[in-house]
């Protein structure tokens, strides 16, 4: 697989992530737009999102080590969120947090492919 197709699919993966249910608390679902923060975890990732499809547009060896920081702010994140979640106890996990995980996992993925990419040698 491109490691430019594995960054826009994280990219998609983090963004969608942030409308999708993050916790369950006695059937009400609730997402990165809504909580105690007002929307701001669900604009942080739309941003982080687009940044990591940005960067996988740039497709230099910076824009790649940019793209797996970003990408770890994400998964480490959705990690963060996963613990919160089981730490309320009575909460469950939306599968929201799995799709931000597996989109910062695979944005990683995606960035170390692109930085061990060997360019083409010009042709002489």
């Amino acid at each position: 697989m491109n490691a430019k197709l594995l960054l826009f699919l994280a990219a998609i993966l983090s963004i969608v992530s942030a409308w999708l249910p993050w916790v369950s608390f006695m059937g009400i679902n609730l997402n990165g737009f809504q909580g105690e923060m007002h929307g701001n975890p669900g604009l942080f990732f739309v941003i982080l999102g687009a940044l990591i499809g940005i960067m996988a547009f740039i497709g230099k060896k910076w824009s790649m080590i940019v793209a797996i920081l970003l990408s770890l702010c994400v998964a480490g994140l959705g990690f963060k969120y996963y613990n919160d979640a089981h730490a309320e106890g009575m909460s469950a996990v939306g599968y929201g947090l799995y799709v931000m995980i597996a989109g910062g996992v695979i944005g990683v993925i995606g960035g170390i492919m692109g930085m061990m990419a060997k360019k083409d040698a010009p042709m002489a």
